[in-house]
């Protein structure tokens, strides 16, 4: 089953980002290697229940409350499809467990899935002329998954020169498939959450050096801004476009139509704080508005979902939605800091580029959040679940069995 389990943790990265259907293929492994192994889950849920107990809280919270909200808007069972992907969160944490897969086949599969992935989306923009380059996958979610396999491989493990070398390929790589693809939240998402991870990548670095290392990285992306006919200029001055724009009144802009949808889901937030509209249910909200009467034609009325995982969750299962969204993303957090920090006072390496590059996700998943829907595509709830599944997994083993493999050679 180890071997299994070694074979699926390697493929990951590439079936979700290289492969058509990629993320169903990996759902179906997950579940045959738990029916393989579902003999001592019981032993190994009691011996991990510090990381399982937590977990399974709160993804029943949002399961109830996702079902709560199903059922008393009577909406169809068809909404509940991406968020029960949720559960394959807990279930890859207890596969891996109880596997004990090699915690490093996760950065070999990363490093080979970047290379395909900036393979893939050169050949479509530059042969197929695809503006927005994604693989198989929709073009946002594509970008989100992109920036947190890049953080997670740049805490590859070991110090020496070479292990350097892969970790930050790894994140240029991220960010040569990011500049292509165009997602500007992902963007964001890998400059703001690889500057705390610095410190995991050179322990012992100095305020003057992270000083130092912040500065060449601000240096290099206004280089890349100011380069001529560069991707990153056209993607922010669109923005700042837009802006203008929207507050000239036009909101058939991409800038604009979110802008509108949050102040229109705000709106429907303060009329329905503690219910929302039902799950799944975003696009009731502009169809009824004001706005929509009088400009039916706007890209504004035909959105399904808020572009603010805050503000979708508020606005159709109110705030008990939300919270139990934020549980989905911070008690992961929680989780990952302190095995974090139990792998610091042991010096397990492997432990703490593992729980670093989980929190790394969390962080990235959030900002990501700040203008798309993660439930939205189900690439990207199997992604966030299975990610973070398997990091949480790996890293309560190494907190408890830690397996050198070798990195320091590395």
């Amino acid at each position: 089953m180890t071997s299994i389990a070694n074979a699926l943790v390697l493929a990951f990265p590439i079936l979700l980002l290289c492969v058509p259907k990629g993320a169903g293929i990996f759902l179906a492994g997950i579940l045959a290697l738990a029916l393989l192994a579902h003999r001592g889950m019981g032993d190994t849920w009691v011996r991990y229940r510090a990381t399982l107990c937590p977990l399974g809280l709160a993804i029943l919270a949002a399961v109830v409350v996702f079902m709560t909200s199903k059922l008393y808007f009577g909406v169809p069972w068809n909404v509940m499809d991406n968020p029960s992907r949720i559960l394959l969160l807990l279930l890859t944490c207890l596969v891996v467990l109880r596997t004990a897969p090699d915690p490093q086949r996760i950065w070999g599969g990363i490093t080979v899935a970047l290379a395909l992935s900036l393979v893939a989306v050169l050949f479509q923009r530059w042969i197929l002329n695809d503006p927005r380059p994604s693989a198989w996958t929709q073009a946002i979610a594509f970008g989100n998954m992109v920036a947190a396999l890049g953080l997670i491989g740049f805490v590859h493990p070991g110090k020496s020169r070479k292990a350097h070398l892969i970790a930050w390929a790894n994140l240029a790589l991220a960010a040569a498939v990011l500049i292509v693809n165009g997602t500007r939240g992902a963007w964001l998402a890998l400059a703001v959450t690889m500057l705390p991870l610095l410190f995991v990548r050179y322990p012992s670095m100095r305020p003057g050096k992270f000083i130092g290392a912040v500065s060449l990285i601000v240096a290099l992306a206004a280089g890349l801004y100011l380069v001529p006919d560069s991707p990153v200029a056209q993607r922010v001055d669109l923005v700042r476009g837009q802006l203008e724009q929207f507050q000239e009144g036009n909101t058939e802009t991409s800038v604009g139509a979110r802008l509108k949808t949050w102040q229109l889901a705000l709106d429907s937030i303060r009329l329905h704080p503690w219910l929302g509209v039902g799950i799944g249910q975003f696009a009731r909200i502009p169809r009824a508005s004001a706005f929509c009467q009088q400009h039916s034609e706007s890209d504004v009325c035909i959105l399904q979902h808020a572009h603010n995982d805050v503000l979708e969750a508020a606005a159709t299962t109110g705030m008990p939605g939300l919270l139990a969204l934020l549980g989905l993303f911070l008690v992961p957090g929680v989780l990952f800091w302190q095995l974090l920090r139990a792998c610091c006072r042991s010096d397990n390496r492997i432990g703490v580029c593992l729980s670093a590059g989980g929190l790394g996700v969390v962080l990235a998943s959030l900002i990501c959040g700040l203008t798309q829907v993660t439930m939205a595509h189900q690439a990207n709830i199997v992604f966030y679940a299975s990610i973070v599944g398997l990091l949480l997994g790996l890293a309560a083993l190494q907190a408890r069995h830690p397996r050198a493999g070798g990195v320091e050679n590395l």
